[in-house]
């Protein structure tokens, strides 16, 4: 379904409206900022992109600034230290470290690799990588999905690890979408050219490909199976330059990437709705604006359950829930 000519009129009128709950959209920053934190990013550059619903204007308060600077600030520090200390002679083979980092909901992350390769970390996927790279290989693991642009190096090459699925490149642009509760595996290339390798779950056999631009394999977890077609390729890729792109695109899809892109929990109570396709691409919008141009959109009702921060006992974080149902008359 084509909302694209509602889309300017609604999101107009949605600027004048309140916003939603002004405490829910600190609650949801103040998550991720305790995350900084958590993370070691003692040998790569992140750079934490949070979408959050509503006006990104209410998402810090005073007493929080020096907090959301540290942010901005604590990657370019650890990034110039790595960059000194390794300019200095680097580490000893025997103290090569894994090193781990995790987007987690409705965050995307941007991270620099010891090879000054660049990593788009989509929410909640896990990259894996060592301090530093070996002189042969350049050897990521992934859960989840991310964009690499990779720096080219024919004596090294470098591979991504995910589930059952291999790629081997010297240098190029490629997406990978391995979240563990999808059925497939999805590579998809932008530039240069990869070598792709799967295997069954038994581990009994495997099967070869090389992807060239446009080209998008899908593999199945099972067999190992890869299925290659061609076309545009831009709704898998245009999350990472912060677009959301449909392009006739299930329901149950839409709803999958809502969750990730804002950090909710999208609840389809009526089955029927499945089956609806939607055809838009959002950039700048804020949850609400969204979920009103798909009710405007399809015979859709759509209710918002906020999220919740639980300070007593042991702090826990509820997502927000959006409930979609059949339109009643």
């Amino acid at each position: 379904m084509h909302i694209e000519d509602k889309k300017k009129e609604v999101v107009a009128l949605l600027e004048e409206r309140e916003r939603m709950d002004t405490l829910e959209q600190v609650s949801e920053a103040v998550n991720v900022i305790d995350l900084v934190d958590q993370v070691d990013v003692s040998g790569a550059f992140v750079k934490v992109n949070n979408r959050l619903p509503g006006d990104s204007k209410w998402r810090l308060y005073v007493g929080y600034l020096s907090k959301a600077a540290a942010i901005l600030f604590l990657p370019l520090l650890v990034f110039a230290l790595w960059q000194y200390y390794f300019s200095q002679g680097g580490i000893s083979g025997d103290q090569i470290s894994m090193q781990e980092i995790t987007s987690p909901p409705g965050t995307r992350s941007q991270i620099v690799l010891p090879d000054g390769s660049t990593v788009w970390l989509n929410a909640e996927s896990t990259i894996r990588f060592p301090i530093p790279f070996s002189r042969k290989t350049r050897n990521v693991s992934l859960t989840g999905q991310a964009f690499f642009s990779v720096q080219k190096n024919p004596e090294v090459p470098f591979i991504v690890k995910a589930d059952n699925v291999q790629v081997k490149v010297l240098g190029t642009r490629f997406d990978v979408n391995a979240y563990p509760d999808r059925e497939k595996v999805g590579v998809v290339l932008a530039r240069g050219k990869i070598s792709l390798t799967t295997e069954n779950q038994d581990h009994t056999s495997t099967k070869s490909v090389i992807l060239h631009p446009g080209e998008r394999a899908v593999v199945g977890r099972e067999q190992g199976d890869i299925q290659l077609s061609e076309g545009n390729i831009e709704k898998y890729i245009a999350w990472h330059n912060g677009r959301l792109v449909f392009d006739e695109t299930p329901m149950k899809e839409v709803a999958r990437q809502l969750e990730l892109w804002y950090g909710i929990k999208v609840v389809i109570e009526d089955p029927e709705i499945l089956n609806y396709h939607f055809s838009t691409t959002f950039e700048d919008e804020s949850l609400s604006q969204v979920l009103e141009l798909l009710k405007l959109s399809s015979p859709i009702e759509i209710n918002y359950q906020p999220a919740h921060y639980d300070e007593g006992g042991k702090k826990t974080y509820s997502k927000s829930i959006v409930y979609i149902k059949k339109k009643t008359k």
